[in-house]
């Protein structure tokens, strides 16, 4: 039996233990796969299926099909283990900063919570904010950097970092950039037949899995999971699961112990049953 890793992006774990999948695979570890279509897995293959901040950008109406499909590669007794944005997490600090007048940072949460459902173009508002922060020297712009990176687990110091020490890149990953600018390119083309008002309204240049469908809660969740067809549904933690051996790093926690995915996440497990 393996232990199924679903949009990973970069971060996976490169173990025999384990198959990562991605529709962009980032590294040589990770395989590709529609994950919106029927996994590459026979039934009952998986002991684990892990998915962390995947599930929100899928269409609500696609969910449904999407944790059946789990369940489908699941051994009976296997456990899911889901991470999302948690919605009631968001909306309990956007009242409580509001409240202590905590403006700038009550801000930054509404960004978290509607920028990404709504964004016409890569980054969106979050992301000039993060570019705006990322130039200012000052002692607030320090101060809300610490806050983004204890919420979502953002660094934009080692983004920064990263973007001025970037002398080039291997040229698989050259190629690709020039191929998803062209495409980008010949898609705002085609957009110039849609009439100006339609185009404002409806159409996004956000790129693939960039957009949230959805801001879950636990209740919703536990609620999407049983009519799926699990149960013992359980509120987690970045590092507790009911799997002994599941790898907190790198999967949920950095290298200096935090939770990767800041303290907005939500963590949910539930079982296949016997």
């Amino acid at each position: 039996m393996v232990n199924i890793n679903l949009g990973c992006g970069p971060v996976f774990v490169g173990s025999t233990d384990w198959l990562n999948f991605d529709f962009a695979p980032a590294a040589n570890g990770v395989a590709k796969a529609n994950l919106l279509d029927r996994l590459p897995l026979k039934d009952r293959s998986a002991s684990m299926v892990y998915s962390s901040h995947f599930l929100e950008h899928v269409p609500k109406s696609m969910v449904p099909v999407i944790l059946r499909e789990w369940l489908r590669v699941l051994q009976p007794g296997g456990v899911v283990r889901i991470v999302v944005p948690d919605l009631e997490n968001l909306a309990r600090e956007y009242l409580h900063m509001r409240a202590a007048g905590e403006h700038e940072k009550a801000d930054f949460v509404v960004l978290e919570m509607i920028d990404q459902c709504v964004r016409r173009d890569t980054g969106g508002e979050l992301g000039s904010f993060y570019r705006h922060l990322s130039v200012q020297p000052d002692a607030n712009a320090a101060l809300m950097i610490n806050y983004i990176r204890e919420r979502t687990g953002e660094n934009l110091r080692a983004s920064a970092a990263s973007g001025q020490n970037a002398g080039g890149g291997t040229l698989r990953s050259v190629l690709n950039a020039l191929r998803s600018r062209i495409e980008r390119y010949w898609i705002r083309l085609c957009l110039l037949a849609l009439p100006a008002a339609f185009r404002a309204q409806n159409v996004s240049l956000a790129a693939v899995g960039e957009r949230h469908h959805w801001l879950w809660d636990y209740h919703q969740l536990k609620a999407a999971l049983e009519a799926a067809g699990f149960e013992a549904v359980q509120r987690r933690s970045a590092n507790t699961s009911a799997v002994s051996d599941f790898p907190f790093q790198p999967l949920d926690l950095d290298a200096e112990g935090s939770p990767r995915k800041g303290a907005e996440s939500l963590y949910v497990e539930a079982s296949k049953p016997f």
